[in-house]
């Protein structure tokens, strides 16, 4: 597959053994011969840990929905309407009442907080346009609900600790889920200290 063009495969730093990985995926041709996937030849050494970031996240999210028998859903592309969410996924518990589903975006935050406008660094600036946008008629119209939650996933619990500090004045919202890399699906708290987990679905 490599030797027809169909795979590009990037390096990058792979801090879980302080060497390098490789992350491989399907080049625009290896997509079209496919016919379903995600172009990787788009990507630099520079975005692909944020892409591997989605993509550990989706996998721990799978396991946890496999063990405990809910239904996923996941989706990554065509996703800017209204907000513009790294994915967007659902979780649907099936029971003996109907089924309960529980909507999601996911944002990976892999930098510390920068780029500050008038005091605000660019995480909260779209973290609230996220609360804005909430259970209002234009959310529905575009993703077919009004309530969500938001899980953001951050490199370390100092970085949490930090952005949940900063949200406390405008931002004090249990729909704002923040968790740490080594615990994708465990441990995410919010604004208001609340501890959630998927497994309490």
């Amino acid at each position: 597959m490599d030797d027809a063009g169909f795979i590009h495969r990037l390096r990058y730093l792979n801090p879980d053994n302080d060497g390098v990985g490789y992350a491989c995926g399907l080049t625009d041709a290896g997509m079209q011969f496919s016919g379903r996937g995600k172009t990787f030849d788009e990507h630099s050494e520079r975005t692909v840990d944020h892409e591997l970031g989605i993509s550990f996240f989706h996998l721990s999210l799978q396991e946890v929905c496999y063990r405990h028998q809910f239904v996923l859903r996941w989706h990554q592309s065509d996703l800017k309407h209204g907000v513009n969410p790294d994915a967007y996924f659902s979780v649907t518990k099936p029971g003996k009442e109907g089924t309960n589903t529980h909507h999601f975006f996911l944002e990976v935050e892999r930098a510390k907080m920068g780029n500050y406008k008038d005091g605000e660094p660019s995480i909260v600036r779209k973290l609230k346009r996220y609360y804005e946008y909430y259970n209002t008629p234009g959310c529905e119209k575009a993703w077919g609900f009004r309530t969500y939650r938001v899980v953001t996933v951050l490199r370390s619990n100092e970085r949490r600790k930090n952005l949940l500090s900063a949200m406390q004045v405008e931002l004090s919202h249990r729909m704002f889920w923040l968790g740490v890399e080594s615990n994708h699906t465990a441990d995410f708290r919010t604004p208001k200290d609340d501890v959630y987990s998927f497994a309490d679905f």
